[in-house]
């Protein structure tokens, strides 16, 4: 029925010659794009391809016929690997030529192209879209010890998938679930939407409600990012002044550490900073000495910390007292300080205080650390969900730079300190991820390209991982997308990400690649190191669901007019901002 024309590394062509005989098989045995094939020599060796389209070859009438014969149909498919009845393997081009036999592959011949995995790597979130009957196998260490990539436009299903992936990664044994015993799983969710709750119902949950984030802990180029504009013609002098507050005002308050450094992750009060640049901009100076004219000194107060107090000058008198070196430089830095300081959306940053009272100091790290790791005290968890819906866009990629890269070093020294044949491998799922790493270098985004880069780059040495999920692929970093080893794609209706995909996917099987665009809800190709053959999936139904369903807009309007209680939603509103104001 079937004749192999052509073998190539990349394609096979086979004919279906006896077409009356191919239209009588059953429908389970017919070819549709997307079908695996099973190309198999005489000794026992066979090639595993995937349909990926056809065309109609014309009959020829032969001499003495009256009509020509039946037109016969060309398959082409691409080879992704070859089994030996027992194993199997990706690529591979050991069948002898020329076949002597193709057919459809069997549910257990594709069953049998899952069985590779160890029983206890198995991981799996659904079934073969071509047949529910299977399911998908891949490889657990491999799929979440090398960083993912999940991408799809909306409405594809894609918060669900992302949500069925960590529910399955984190599903504790039988023991573990009967005794009440966390597993060792730990998953930090960036939540942009805050649609993830729902789904993780023991989750630890941070917003902006009860997140505490101090300043201190950011890092130089964090704090030049929030503080500095980098466009402004003395930039490089803001930058120095305040880098020199910086260091000097952790060490002041910090006595006991040794060496301290501008990326020290210890207090320093943002207020005495701010009163640093405040006082040279408008201080005056001896004209003979240099010193700064200082009118009364702060009593108690050393020589090098004046300038953190609230002094006053001497006022400019021609020969004796001159401008500061900064005088009147610093004045649209000065406004911008106030600015940030006096804004109370950004209170979790600028002004955290302690449930008890007090404000968060260097040797508080500690429990800072454990809020967003899954570890705070008498509430683990294994799945941490940060909602970051109530962040303020204008430091948005500040905060998501500022876990990632604490999360980051406490792996980073727990490896290095670690017992022996102890580990604690962390996952970082970024949702939306083209909103704060995308292509290009703005300054905006350096400090969190450069923390999610990092991560990317050296993370998997140190048990840290990424799942980067995005909607419009093309605007992600390509830096970090490129250390993606498995993929799960989802459909994607625009050219551009179509195209930006398939360039990034570790296999060319277009056979399955072109379907991008047509993919139906909850459909996904997933390909990479952690599964066998490159696989069309239709991901398994969610009991637990993320709040990210589109609302019937249609349905909606065709009800009754409905009545917006304005209070009740002020109410809230204002609840919100006093919550973001402490």
């Amino acid at each position: 029925m079937y004749k192999v024309v052509s073998v190539t590394p990349s394609l096979l062509l086979i004919e279906v010659i006896d077409v009356p005989a191919y239209h009588l098989l059953p429908d389970e045995k017919k070819l549709k794009i997307g079908s695996y094939l099973k190309i198999s020599d005489d000794k026992g060796l066979a090639l595993l391809a995937i349909a990926q389209s056809f065309r109609v070859r014309d009959g020829v009438q032969a001499s003495g016929d009256a009509e020509p014969a039946e037109p016969s149909f060309v398959i082409e498919a691409q080879q992704v690997g070859c089994f030996d009845g027992q194993t199997f393997k990706r690529g591979g081009q050991r069948i002898a030529i020329p076949p002597t036999d193709v057919a459809v592959a069997t549910a257990d011949d594709l069953r049998m192209m899952f069985e590779g995995v160890e029983e206890a790597k198995r991981f799996s979130f659904g079934t073969m879209a071509q047949d529910e009957s299977i399911r998908v196998v891949v490889d657990g260490d491999r799929f979440f010890g090398k960083h993912i990539g999940v991408v799809g436009s909306t409405g594809s299903g894609k918060s669900c998938t992302v949500a069925k992936l960590i529910q399955e990664g984190i599903r504790p044994s039988r023991d573990q679930e009967e005794d009440g015993i966390l597993n060792n799983a730990h998953v930090l969710v960036f939540d942009l939407h805050g649609e993830y709750g729902p789904a993780f119902p023991g989750a630890n949950r941070i917003s902006v409600d009860n997140l505490a984030l101090p300043y201190w802990l950011m890092n130089s180029e964090e704090l030049e990012e929030m503080f500095i504009e980098s466009q402004e013609q003395n930039s490089h002098n803001q930058i120095s002044q305040f880098k020199l507050a910086v260091i000097e005002n952790k060490r002041r308050h910090n006595p006991g550490l040794r060496k301290v450094t501008y990326d020290t992750p210890a207090y320093f009060s943002i207020d005495e900073v701010h009163r640093y640049i405040r006082n040279h901009n408008s201080a005056t100076k001896d004209a003979k000495t240099g010193s700064l004219a200082i009118l009364e000194p702060v009593a108690g107060v050393e020589d090098r910390h004046q300038l953190f107090e609230e002094i006053c000058f001497l006022d400019k008198k021609t020969g004796v007292i001159n401008g500061g070196p900064y005088a009147g430089e610093f004045d649209r830095f000065v406004s911008r300080l106030e600015t940030k300081l006096n804004d109370d959306r950004l209170g979790f940053l600028l002004r955290p205080t302690k449930q008890a009272g007090g404000d968060y100091r260097s040797e508080d790290l500690g429990d800072l650390l454990r809020q967003f790791t899954g570890y705070a005290r008498g509430g683990e968890s294994n799945v941490t969900i940060f909602d970051l819906s109530g962040i303020p866009f204008e430091v948005l990629s500040i905060v998501v730079s500022l876990v990632t890269r604490l999360v980051f070093d406490l792996c980073f020294h727990f490896h290095r300190n670690k017992p022996e044949g102890a580990e604690a491998p962390f996952l970082l799922v970024y949702e939306e991820a083209h909103r704060y790493v995308p292509q290009g270098s703005g300054a905006r985004y350096n400090s969190v390209k450069q923390s999610i880069e990092r991560v990317a780059k050296e993370g998997r040495k140190y048990g840290i991982s990424l799942m980067v999920v995005s909607q419009r692929p093309s605007e992600v970093s390509e830096t970090i997308f490129s250390q993606c080893n498995n993929f799960v794609a989802m459909r994607l209706t625009n050219p551009a990400d179509q195209q930006y995909i398939r360039r990034l996917l570790p296999d060319s099987v277009n056979a399955i690649t072109d379907a991008l665009p047509v993919l139906e809800k909850r459909e996904a190709i997933v390909i990479g190191d952690a599964i066998s053959i490159p696989s069309l999936v239709c991901v398994d139904e969610l009991t637990d669901k993320p709040n990210s369903n589109d609302i019937d807009f249609h349905q909606e309007w065709r009800k009754d007019w409905l009545s917006i209680e304005f209070e009740r939603v002020l109410s809230q509103l204002h609840k919100s901002s006093e919550a973001a104001a402490v």
